[in-house]
């Protein structure tokens, strides 16, 4: 007699054999998706994010993603993602709370993410609130990345 095991939810850490199904997960949410991103970028931040990339699996399909970075005197959480089928389960806040519990053992002071304006109550519903400092960017291609002329 044959038993199938049933696979059960599970975070686990991502590798790179989810980069494919990763990247669907980030192209099935519009506007998520940069469509300028290097194709390696995701091999890059998994890489860069070392033990701090899990994925939401549940009966085999990815339906969360979360990538942070350890960087020391802070950490910074790159990405957050669940499927529009999933939310409002408990995935975010439980990828959210993976991280953070792996960068208290570590004794990481302070998480810090840029955040969607339409995720903004999410994040504060988890405790995080504004730091004192603005977020900045400059354009590293095109014509607008140059600063202007002072």
């Amino acid at each position: 007699m044959t038993f199938l095991l049933r696979q059960r939810t599970m975070i686990r850490k991502a590798t790179e054999e989810d980069i494919p199904v990763i990247k669907q997960l980030m192209q099935s949410e519009p506007d998520y998706w940069n469509q300028d991103s290097r194709p390696d970028a995701l091999r890059i931040a998994l890489g860069s994010a070392k033990d701090l990339a899990f994925v939401w699996d549940e009966e085999g399909s990815m339906l969360g993603f979360i990538c942070a970075h350890d960087l020391g005197f802070r950490a910074y959480l790159s990405e957050l993602i669940v499927h529009r089928s999933a939310r409002r389960r408990g995935i975010g806040k439980q990828l959210v709370q993976r991280v953070q519990d792996e960068l208290v053992q570590r004794k990481c002071p302070v998480l810090f993410s840029d955040v969607w304006r339409t995720a903004e109550m999410f994040y504060r519903s988890l405790g995080w609130s504004e730091p004192k400092v603005t977020l900045l960017r400059i354009k590293l291609e095109g014509e607008n990345s140059q600063p202007p002329a002072i």
